[in-house]
């Protein structure tokens, strides 16, 4: 196929004129109500432990928990914000709390799925707000069906709000996005 110079220009600078006039929105880390950190989103994925594979590098060592830390391997993302249909912080006893992630139907299979078929492993669970960090472990020790994921998180009570804060606003970007 053969083009004219000009003509092919001309498309390069509708191109390139296009790409220019299309703005991009930021994010600004202060809402519509003034508040400092109502429009932070934040990001989860679910990690299952897995062997060292040091040969197709489909695994890779972390470290959980500053207190008492663990060190395991784990593969790719299993569930992730996308899953998810909200997160809340549980109260327990005095000063403790734990994050409560509820999945989609898609989720629960998936979280389902991996209880069943590898009992006893754990999950590691990182979330990224705005730093990534891994933030907490479970024990797959029983049959999940019902798409609720609870786990102790390590992190102080103020990033655990801001977790589930951004998780949720996260989510509800997303609808929003799928429904457009």
């Amino acid at each position: 196929m053969k083009f004219r110079d000009g003509r092919f220009n001309l498309y390069l600078l509708a191109l390139t004129l296009m790409a220019l006039l299309t703005a991009c929105e930021t994010t600004s880390t202060t809402g519509a109500s003034g508040k400092k950190g109502t429009k932070e989103l934040a990001s989860i994925r679910v990690h299952l432990e897995t062997h060292a594979d040091p040969i197709l590098g489909t695994s890779r060592q972390v470290t959980i928990g500053r207190e008492n830390p663990q060190t395991f391997h784990v593969s790719g993302p299993m569930l992730s914000e996308i899953h998810l249909i909200g997160a809340e912080v549980w109260e327990g006893q005095s000063g403790q709390y734990a994050i409560h992630l509820k999945f989609d139907r898609q989720g629960t299979q998936i979280l389902e799925s991996l209880s069943l078929s590898y009992r006893g492993k754990r999950l590691a669970i990182m979330s990224q707000f705005p730093e990534p960090r891994w933030i907490g472990t479970e024990r797959l020790e029983r049959h999940m069906a019902n798409g609720s994921l609870v786990f102790r998180p390590d992190a102080t009570r103020e990033e655990t709000d801001r977790i589930c804060k951004g998780l949720n606003l996260a989510v509800a970007r997303l609808k929003k996005a799928k429904e457009w």
